[in-house]
């Protein structure tokens, strides 16, 4: 796995959204695989294989780096400083798809990101509706992050007024956590490994009351990723 680069990876997963007719559940995630730019057929023919194969991943379609990119421009119509980030030549191959198990979304991505060919997975509460009333909110650490930018970064989530039931889980208790999530799940529990998992800060707030705060977390120095994920994840 090559992750993209975090401006370029923040600004495409901006847009990202996978499709469903299913109704409204808690407990279903959108899920995106963002392939490497220079992935080979065979190798983008053995990601989507090896996506089809994981429990609970349903609707899986392919996105050519064209429809990606009008997908962006579109998105990012109103946000011209963002599109002007965003070059044809370096939007990405993607496969979407359906996790309909909430509670094992997030094994799936982290083993689906070690895959040869994949750059980077995105997860986020399914477009679905009606929406749910409130989400959660996980705040992945580097692992390179300092003591100070930790302090910092649990200052800026416990400061958010909108979210409730905040905690933190070091990167071996995920690792236990979605162990015995996915025992049942056929390969899943023994594909996950230890060094997988991340330190994160956890939370729930308001869909429609994110903010203040929220959507700035991300450029805090020492913080991986955002995910805006179902309650049944956390």
């Amino acid at each position: 796995m090559r992750r993209l680069a975090p401006s370029l990876a923040f600004v495409l997963l901006l847009g990202l959204s996978a499709c469903t007719s299913k109704p409204a559940e808690s407990t279903t995630v959108a899920l995106t695989v963002i392939l490497d730019t220079d992935v080979t057929a065979e190798r983008k023919s053995a990601v989507e294989q090896r996506l089809r194969s994981m429990p609970s991943v349903e609707e899986v379609t392919f996105e050519t780096r064209e429809q990606a990119y009008e997908h962006q421009k579109e998105t990012l119509k109103d946000s011209p400083d963002l599109l002007a980030k965003v070059k044809p030549e370096y939007v990405p191959e993607l496969l979407h798809a359906t996790v309909t198990d909430a509670p094992i979304a997030e094994a799936v991505e982290l083993v689906m990101a070690d895959v040869d060919g994949v750059a980077d997975v995105a997860l986020k509460v399914a477009d679905v509706h009606p929406m749910p009333s409130r989400i959660g909110i996980v705040v992945r650490l580097k692992s390179a992050a300092t003591g100070e930018q930790r302090t910092a970064v649990e200052q800026a989530v416990r400061a958010l007024p909108t979210a409730q039931s905040v905690d933190f889980e070091d990167r071996a208790a995920a690792y236990e956590r979605l162990r015995t999530r996915c025992q049942g799940k056929g390969e899943l529990a023994t594909q996950l490994e230890p060094q997988m998992g991340h330190d994160s800060w956890r939370f729930e707030v308001p869909l429609d009351k994110k903010g203040p705060g929220v959507s700035e977390l991300m450029e805090l120095d020492g913080v991986d990723v955002v995910r805006l994920v179902p309650l049944a994840m956390l």
